[in-house]
């Protein structure tokens, strides 16, 4: 805003009235008689010499806060605005596998009928086949596939071997009898284990199984957990019908027992064994497998309602060379996450969307943190590398062609991997997620931006004229402008107002349609003169102005691809204000 003072000028035709005046008085005249009284000053038109304002940078023009910034590199203008998007944790909840117990193993007879004198022993080759089966229930909706599972702690596996029978025997041996257990138990020995563990396999081989009096043989185990496979397919399928896996599997024992014993045998003596196996149950806290979790993400709304002034007009329009909009999430899952995001921007009071620009089939990589950058030209500031990745979206700047007053991201995350990876269960994987949107404000042709200024505290000079008989008044500047950016000042776009605030009507607005020239390079100034009439029938209408208000409208016209910057600069100079024809005083 700028401030025209003319006050100098009233007092100067006073002055000069009083001097004509006092030093030309005739008493042959009678200047209360019917003279006209009324002289003219200024000649073909009375010129107010205004001076000029100050360099205005675009820094006092356009005020920064929240969202509009400057680059402190480039000093180059950009609407920015970041923060979080509300991921829900996810997990993927434990279950319990139930203790299970062999079947299928029948006692054997090891010793029956004959006889012997004395000392004696005999050995016996046995094969057997027992079973594991069951259904385990509870299985989150989250696993389809389960490769192997694991537990907080091991959980006790026993092996026993129960005898019976008649027989007065001394003890019973183990001669390499294997105890073949099911190949998706992981099984380790402990402290209290006889024999030797190979593998999936326990080998008794010398070991004592009884001392008589059918007493019992006993070893423990330990399991970690169960693996069924480690590729997809190799492992157990969920039943989703049931939430629910099927666990079979088989227990084979093979080798020989002797028994050594005192005494007869006959038809009547015979001594049986059987074995058991028994796994304790075990509450499951880590699965690999196939394993498809859902992911919850809250919408977010993006505000953009505290943009500046000149963007707020309803005619502005932009056409942003590479707006961006960047995520950066932090995936804890040992799996990509694929998303497709949804943009929807609006305006307050509007039920329309203004623009809806989607993106599918984005992924997150595996266990770090990813940059996912949208924009215009499918490049940024920060080039394709490991986990930084670019993406061309073509139609992206049409959420903000007219500045909405926010912006609506909805992210539909999903996890489609078909392969295994592990999770663990209960654990609540955090996914940190944030948006980072600049829009620099660099426009290519089209754009139109508008800025509203005032002209004001005229009154207080032009009310030192209402003794002054004048019906029009010009207004005449010279700009000086490193922006690259047509100016246009419409006559509709001027309104004039008192000091009430108030529109005066019975003015008329002309412009001379000229336009203020734009710097091609946003670097360079140059000058464009620049008029405006205000025309009154009406006498004393003018002498009540108080402020001009006027909307300057901005159009790029040859400077595409030029930013605006904050020492980009304009001026005011050579300002005068023009009364055509000068201005006649009435004398009485």
């Amino acid at each position: 805003m700028f401030r025209l003072n003319v006050r100098p000028l009233a007092g100067v035709l006073v002055l000069l009235l009083l001097v004509g005046i006092m030093s030309c008085v005739d008493n042959r005249y009678d200047l209360d008689r019917d003279i006209d009284m009324t002289i003219s000053v200024g000649g073909d038109y009375l010129s107010i010499p205004g001076g000029s304002t100050d360099t205005t940078y675009l820094s006092k023009i356009i005020t920064e806060g929240d969202l509009l910034v400057t680059d402190a590199a480039t000093h180059e203008y950009q609407l920015a605005r970041r923060g979080l998007v509300n991921v829900e944790p996810t997990s993927v909840g434990t279950f319990d596998i139930g203790e299970i117990s062999s079947s299928g193993f029948h006692p054997v007879v090891i010793v029956g009928g004959g006889s012997a004198v004395g000392r004696g022993s005999v050995e016996k080759e046995v094969d057997m086949q027992g079973s594991f089966s069951q259904t385990v229930f509870g299985i989150d909706e989250a696993l389809m596939e389960v490769g192997d599972v694991g537990a907080g702690g091991p959980a006790k596996l026993s092996i026993a071997f129960a005898f019976s029978g008649s027989l007065n025997y001394q003890s019973v041996i183990a001669r390499n009898l294997h105890v073949e257990l099911p190949y998706f138990f992981v099984v380790r020995a402990c402290d209290e284990t006889k024999g030797e563990l190979r593998g999936n396999t326990l080998v008794l081989d010398g070991v004592v199984l009884s001392s008589g009096n059918n007493d019992s043989f006993a070893t423990v185990l330990e399991v970690d957990g169960y693996k069924f496979g480690d590729a997809t397919g190799n492992g157990k399928k969920v039943d989703k019908a049931n939430s629910s896996i099927e666990i079979d599997g088989e227990v084979n024992v093979s080798g020989s027992v002797i028994t050594v014993f005192d005494g007869n045998l006959d038809a009547n003596t015979s001594l049986s064994f059987a074995p058991s196996v028994v796994l304790d149950a075990m509450t499951v806290n880590k699965v690999t497998g196939i394993i498809q979790p859902t992911i919850e993400v809250e919408p977010t709304n993006i505000g953009l309602d505290d943009i500046p002034d000149f963007l707020k007009d309803d005619a502005t329009r932009l056409e942003v060379t590479n707006p961006v909009v960047a995520f950066g999430t932090e995936n804890k899952l040992d799996t990509p996450v694929e998303f497709d995001v949804m943009l929807v921007s609006h305006r307050n009071g509007e039920t329309a969307p203004l623009a809806t620009v989607t993106v599918d089939d984005i992924e997150i990589d595996a266990g770090c943190i990813t940059a996912i950058i949208l924009s215009r030209l499918g490049k940024s500031g920060y080039a394709d590398a490991e986990h930084v990745k670019n993406v061309k979206v073509e139609d992206i700047n049409n959420l903000w062609e007219r500045i909405p007053d926010y912006i609506t991201v909805d992210i539909s995350p999903s996890v489609t991997n078909p392969n295994y990876y592990t999770v663990e269960l209960d654990r609540e994987y955090d996914m940190l997620a944030g948006y980072d949107v600049v829009i620099p404000l660099s426009f290519e042709s089209g754009l139109n931006i508008v800025y509203n200024d005032s002209i004001c505290d005229l009154n207080t000079d032009f009310s030192d004229l209402d003794q002054v008989d004048f019906d029009q008044v010009g207004l005449q500047f010279t700009a000086v402008s490193t922006i690259p950016l047509q100016l246009e000042l419409k006559p509709e776009n001027v309104v004039v107002k008192d000091i009430y605030g108030q529109q005066i009507e019975g003015i008329k607005v002309t412009a001379d349609g000229r336009k203020i020239a734009e710097s091609t390079d946003g670097t360079t100034p140059v000058e464009s003169r620049f008029a405006v009439v205000f025309t009154s029938a009406e006498a004393g209408v003018l002498s009540r102005v108080d402020r001009i208000c006027f909307k300057v409208t901005a159009v790029p016209g040859q400077a595409l691809n030029v930013p605006l910057r904050d020492n980009q600069w304009i001026r005011m100079s050579k300002i005068n204000l023009n009364v055509p024809g000068g201005v006649k005083v009435d004398l009485n």
